[in-house]
């Protein structure tokens, strides 16, 4: 079981430090700004590592947001497109930490559990609060074991 490499702990720590790679500086920050980003962007189904995400605008309003994708293979690669953007945008954002994810849409269910390697683990009762709002159909659940 793969759990982190040196490349994906240096993009990581880049993430972190707000150093990550970008194409573009520093953008300007509309109020609305926030309200472009939805709070859930998942993989439709499946089994895969997402983070929780602080994002805050020039005015000081902030927004959670949960990323995952099956695709990712590693926490930081579910958060850099969305942390890019909106730093891009000229706004701040943190990565909280984040674990695994159930995706089971037949179900209604999704279910958290774990913790990254790189990000650590974030309150899960926010990133529940924050998918049980945007599910509010689906029974949203979370454990703090597992990796």
């Amino acid at each position: 079981v793969k759990t982190t490499t040196a490349e994906e702990r240096a993009d990581a720590e880049a993430l972190k430090q707000g150093v990550a790679r970008s194409s573009s500086g520093e953008g300007s920050c509309e109020s609305s700004a926030l309200e472009d980003f939805e709070s859930v962007d998942i993989s439709p189904s499946g089994t895969f590592k997402y983070v929780l995400i602080l994002a805050e605008d020039t005015q000081g309003n902030t927004k959670h947001l949960v990323r995952g994708y099956r695709d990712s293979e590693y926490h930081v690669y579910a958060a850099r497109p969305t942390v890019e953007k909106l730093r891009d945008m000229g706004m701040s954002a943190k990565v909280l930490g984040g674990g695994r994810l159930k995706h089971a849409p037949e179900k209604g269910t999704l279910h958290l559990w774990g913790k990254s390697h790189s990000f650590g683990r974030e309150d899960k009762s926010i990133t529940q609060e924050v998918c049980q709002l945007y599910y509010p159909q689906y029974k949203v659940t979370w454990e703090n074991g597992g990796y």
